[in-house]
Order: structure tokens, then sequence, then C-alpha cells
């Protein structure tokens, strides 16, 4: 392991509870990988021991400064947060027990769901906050009273945050949101573009090597090469997907079709490269590429055919 994620020897320190402690450092690194959590598992299988070794790295990794930096603090009326409870809040971390065994639960782990190509899905997770997943959609979830912590690994998600003393981070590839409360939506694409918008509340956000609040009504967004912006769309457009339909704005033909694929198993295929560069604005319905391809054509004035199960737009 990397012997920089850990701090300088303690006096009479065991070499056990060194090594807990640099399952910490690792667990919680940037880097950390599906790898990391099979040896993880597979450390604490090997002796009982080891898991009373991670309980007490944890106790002392939760005293170091700096480790609730990315973490909100809870607002003044609102229970404080102990550095314990921030670290497992950040961390994902469910510590032992003093009954017995523990489960110690990584960024690759928690609850899964998914929804495939033009389906939807809402949920309300344990501790009260609400999540409706857009079509394609892949996320992960740890939520209780004690641990707030959503990994999105793909598509979109409208996340209605429960007032809590205990932070609601989410993970979104290279971008990081923490919140108390409010409402927010959260869209990660397969390039890692990342858009989040606060349509109530605020978040602290941690992007692209800064750090910046979000208040209600902005949108910060990252584009392919990590590039960040910030603005205040229009929240009937951001909220179009809720209903099934997508706005679009001066976008290319090819992006309008790739938005469009997430929501109907009927391919819309742009034919040339000049089709796929041709502009679209406006709000169209989702769910239908037929239909959609014969508007785009009307509009466009590009030819429209349909094979099998694909629409082909163009020459």
């Amino acid at each position: 392991m990397d012997e920089g994620l850990v701090s300088p020897d303690m006096p009479g320190e065991r070499p056990m509870a060194r090594t807990a402690a640099e399952w910490i450092a690792r667990l919680n690194a940037d880097e950390r990988t599906v790898d990391d959590e099979q040896a993880f598992r597979a450390w604490i299988a090997a002796d009982p021991a080891h898991a009373a070794d991670f309980e007490r790295a944890t106790d002392i990794w939760a005293l170091v400064p700096g480790t609730d930096a990315a973490v909100r603090p809870a607002p003044a009326s609102a229970r404080p947060l102990s550095r314990r409870r921030m670290m497992a809040a950040c961390a994902g971390t469910l510590v032992v027990g003093g009954g017995g065994m523990a489960i110690m639960q990584t960024a690759m782990a928690g609850t899964r769901y998914r929804t495939g190509i033009g389906e939807q899905r809402r949920l309300t997770l344990p501790e009260g906050s609400a999540l409706f997943l857009d079509a394609d959609t892949d996320v992960r979830v740890l939520a209780s009273a004690s641990r707030r912590r959503l990994w999105l690994e793909r598509g979109r998600v409208a996340l209605t945050v429960k007032p809590s003393a205990v932070p609601f981070a989410i993970d979104a590839g290279r971008g990081r949101f923490v919140a108390g409360s409010g409402r927010f939506d959260v869209r990660r694409d397969s390039d890692d573009r990342l858009a989040m918008t606060a349509l109530a509340g605020q978040a602290d956000v941690a992007v692209a090597g800064g750090q910046r609040s979000l208040s209600a009504g902005q949108r910060i967004r990252t584009d392919a090469a990590n590039v960040v912006q910030l603005d205040r769309p229009d929240v009937e457009t951001t909220q179009a997907w809720l209903s099934g339909r997508a706005a679009f704005h001066d976008d290319r033909l090819d992006a309008v079709a790739a938005e469009a694929n997430r929501y109907s198993l009927t391919r819309l295929v742009i034919a040339d490269p000049v089709t796929a560069a041709l502009r679209v604005s406006g709000m169209y319905r989702m769910g239908d590429n037929v239909a959609l391809g014969q508007a785009l054509s009307q509009l466009l004035s590009v030819p429209v055919r349909q094979v099998d199960d694909r629409v082909l737009l163009g020459r």
C-alpha cells in the first residue's frame, strides 16, 4: 500500500493496527477500486481481531484534522456532527459494533438501483429522502439515520434530500456534491460530463480541483475536458425529463439522437456527418423514435427511413 497515505508510526503501534489504518486511507482514496473492496473483505475475514483493529483505527482517523473537509457542516439548528459521524457519512462506512462482526460498506458497495432503456423509477430511501431515476441510470446508495451517500455511475437522478444533521453526499465521477436538504437534479454522461442543478436548497461542490457553493436556481456543469460552467437554467427545461420530455437548445442532431436513444429500443441513427452537425432546438416527447424521426425530418428537411429497429436520418 502507499506509505504516503498513513501517518507516522506511533510508539508501541502494532503492525496489525498500522494495517487497519492503511485500510482506512485506502478505502477513502479517490483511486479506490473493486479489487480494493475485495481485498478488504478478505482481510476482515482472515482474523476476528482485524475487525476490532479496524474500529480502533476508525476512531483515531476521525480525530485527524481535515477528514471532514468535504462535508458541509450541519445547520445551526441541527445537532452537531461528531468527526466520526462525518467521516462515516463521507466514507460510507459501517463500523463493528461491540457484539461481533461488522460490515464495511465502501463506495463500491451499497444498494444498487438501475433503470433500463425507456424505464423511469421512483424510490424512497430508508432515511426519508426520495429519488427519481431517469432512463438508463445506474446508482448505488447508502442511506440510513447515520449515513447518506449516493454514487451516480451514469444517467440522471432527481433527488429530494430530507433535512438531517447527517449530510447527503453525491459522488458523480469527477464531481462531489454535499447537501443537508433540498431538491437537486444530477446528471452524469458516458464521457463523464456532469451537471448538477440546485432546484431548492444549496450544496457544497467539489469539482475540477475547486470547491464552491451552489445555491437555489444555480447549475454547475463540466464538459468532457472538465471545464466548469456555472449558470441559471430555466426550471421547466431542467425538469422536462420528469414528464418524459427533453429540451434542446441549439444542440447537434447526433447529440439529440443519443438522448432520444436512452428512451427507446428503436434506435435513432444519423446517416452522415453533415446531417449529424445540424442544430436542433425545442421540446420533444421522448420514447417514440419513429415519431421523433419524422418530426426532425420535417424540421431539418432531411430524409428519414426505417430499417428494422432503426430510424435513419440523413442521406
